[in-house]
């Protein structure tokens, strides 16, 4: 009787197990060797630990509008070995933020590769933080 439904319904068989696959893919290409991920509640444990930065990975324009206070913006674009501004900070605890968390995965891996050994991605990045109603900075000009 199941090989007989099976046969009748293949095809939303193999969606199916596409679906699993892809899912099961796209877990484990979230975490990201040599970097963890951090709750909004776990980040002020981390920047009293000592030497800390919280790099804002998002586009200028985003970071203009909204961000983390204290927080810097490096795009995303610019993690590279060129950017002394940024390698400077190697040897700090380094805590990524964006706005869902998903550029934060990427810019994670960049800065591995670039030597970082303290590397952090925060969970549910800018949504998560404003969903705690902690304060955000903006460097928006007034309309004055």
């Amino acid at each position: 009787m199941f090989a007989e439904f099976f046969n009748q319904n293949i095809w939303l068989f193999a969606v199916l197990a596409t679906i699993v696959v892809l899912l099961i893919f796209s877990f484990l290409n979230s975490s990201v060797k040599g970097a963890k991920s951090v709750s909004v509640l776990e980040m002020p444990a981390l920047q009293r630990k000592g030497k800390s930065i919280i790099i804002d990975v998002n586009k200028p324009e985003h970071f203009t509008a909204t961000h983390i206070p204290q927080s810097v913006n490096f795009p995303l674009e610019e993690l590279n070995a060129e950017n002394s501004a940024l390698l400077k900070h190697k040897d700090k605890t380094a805590i990524l933020v964006c706005q869902t968390g998903s550029r934060s995965n990427n810019a994670a891996k960049k800065l591995v590769e670039l030597g970082f050994t303290n590397v952090n991605i925060l969970r549910g990045g800018l949504i998560s933080w404003t969903k705690e109603n902690l304060p955000i900075a903006s460097t928006r000009p007034s309309n004055k």
